[in-house]
């Protein structure tokens, strides 16, 4: 097909469904598998430009080329930020990459990871191995396919010193992420935290065409948490810079130096790595003026 303006768009394509403003077109050597489970539509694609990719309900969330990006943004700022953590919960992240990144830290335990869809879990291990890496197979892992919801509200007090909320974005009244962003969802897990532990979640589109969203859920967990701190990191597959919000009752958590970063990266054993360092750390937190302005207003 054609369009003004666009040159010929020849092959399979397909086209994401994440804004009803915007489409993003991914050309497709092939579908691996589609399928529906009780929670939601799973297709795993495999695209020219960003080889094999899980998409949720017509919303990508992870490609092979670059899914490490947006799973060390998430999980590395958190371990890095606890002395020595050593037990992590994963709420979400069925799909294995947040739970490998958690496991490369050698003080880190035990993992548990809390997902509501078991067939996520299944169509990743089979089709995108790499989202795994035998992370499945670490005896310091434990999957479970349950609502975290009511995981976190079963949970013993202070369990965990690191929290990373790796949920779909929020539906509509009565799906499985709806509760999930909301006061009371951080309530139990600020809850469930040790005291000094430190929360991430991911947040939503943090850029120029939306920030909102993400000041919205900003507002929600200011109110439960002492520090809150805005990072971002841009996902290509995804098209936009995505948000990420970083909570504790201790502030110097959330704001450690350049050495000490470095520092506690050889710790794990992870310095020198390719796409996580402690220059990337600080430039995460760097927001241009226009969304500073609305996360002091919000």
């Amino acid at each position: 097909m054609t369009a003004p303006g666009l040159p010929p768009i020849d092959g399979t394509w397909y086209c994401d469904s994440w804004d009803p403003d915007l489409k993003i077109l991914h050309r497709m050597r092939t579908t691996l598998f589609a399928g529906a489970s009780a929670c939601q539509r799973i297709e795993v694609l495999d695209t020219c430009g960003f080889g094999r990719m899980l998409v949720l309900d017509g919303l990508p969330q992870a490609a092979e080329k670059d899914e490490m990006l947006y799973a060390r943004a998430l999980a590395w700022p958190a371990l890095l930020a606890v002395p020595g953590p050593k037990r992590v919960l994963i709420t979400g992240g069925g799909d294995g990459h947040v739970l490998r990144e958690a496991l490369r830290f050698p003080s880190v335990t035990s993992v548990v990871v809390c997902d509501i869809d078991p067939q996520v879990t299944s169509v990743t291990q089979e089709h995108m191995p790499f989202m795994w890496d035998g992370a499945e197979r670490d005896r310091r892992a434990e999957v479970r396919h349950a609502d975290a919801w009511e995981f976190l509200g079963a949970a013993a007090p202070a369990s965990f010193e690191v929290v990373i909320s790796d949920i779909t974005d929020p539906g509509g009244e009565g799906t499985a992420s709806h509760r999930l962003y909301s006061p009371e969802y951080f309530r139990r897990i600020e809850r469930c935290l040790a005291p000094g532990g430190v929360c991430v979640a991911q947040a939503q589109e943090l850029s120029i065409r939306d920030f909102e969203h993400h000041v919205r859920l900003r507002r929600l967990v200011r109110d439960v948490f002492e520090a809150v701190r805005s990072a971002h990191v841009y996902v290509p597959s995804f098209g936009y810079p995505e948000g990420l919000l970083f909570a504790s009752h201790d502030p110097a958590r959330l704001r450690l130096a350049r050495a000490e970063v470095e520092a506690r990266l050889g710790e794990a054993n992870l310095g020198g790595d390719a796409y996580f360092d402690a220059s990337v750390y600080e430039a995460m937190f760097v927001l241009p003026p226009f969304i500073r302005a609305a996360l002091d207003k919000g």
